[in-house]
């Protein structure tokens, strides 16, 4: 795959790009900066919205363990670009790739940075499940404009975000989950990614 300099691209040809750059990785521990270990800034994952609020922690602290407790293992999440030639295939991501994409992240010495912004949460619209056989998930969807996320490894940056993508992640609950205030923890279960057609 070749590497693309400070372009702007969907999320998953970033998230393909990165683990092809890493190459092998494993889980790893909470990060540190400056030889500190971060805090736990994450919220209990009581509603889907605080869900997306930890993403976006642990994929810009680079945080394996906690970004992998946020998927749940039968995730599958697909990319869609509309600017593909008629009968290309999307790109499909499984729990396995997400978990490894961050792992990298955090263990390849060359990438200083990973950021990842998904836009105010009053702009995410949360929805009941669109999917007639799992009528108890839930659904929050995004548009781009609000979207950000940038990986930095040297000079090269690695950037998805613009009006032009539109996010849709879906959660599974478990219950009961004596932790949550709610009873209730969520996981993200799929992701559809689709990039308009257009520059």
């Amino acid at each position: 795959m070749r590497a693309l300099r400070f372009a702007r691209f969907s999320l998953a040809p970033a998230i393909l790009a990165a683990m092809v750059l890493s190459g092998c990785g494993k889980d790893s521990v909470k990060p540190t900066e400056n030889g500190v270990v971060f805090s736990d800034p994450y919220p209990v994952l009581s509603t889907p919205q605080n869900v997306l609020s930890a993403l976006e922690e642990a994929y810009s602290h680079r945080d394996s363990v906690e970004y992998k407790a946020l998927y749940d293992p039968s995730y599958v999440g697909i990319s869609r670009d509309q600017n593909d030639p008629p009968g290309t295939a999307p790109i499909t991501l499984t729990y396995a790739d997400e978990v490894a994409h961050v792992a990298k992240l955090a263990s390849w010495s060359t990438i200083t940075s990973a950021y990842m912004s998904l836009g105010p949460s009053a702009s995410w619209t949360r929805l009941a499940s669109n999917d007639t056989s799992h009528p108890e998930w839930a659904d929050i969807q995004i548009a781009g404009s609000s979207l950000n996320v940038r990986v930095t490894e040297g000079t090269d940056t690695y950037e998805a975000g613009g009006s032009s993508l539109f996010f849709e992640f879906m959660f599974k609950p478990t219950t009961p989950a004596p932790s949550s205030p709610t009873d209730t923890l969520w996981t993200i279960v799929r992701w559809n990614e689709t990039k308009a057609s257009g520059p």
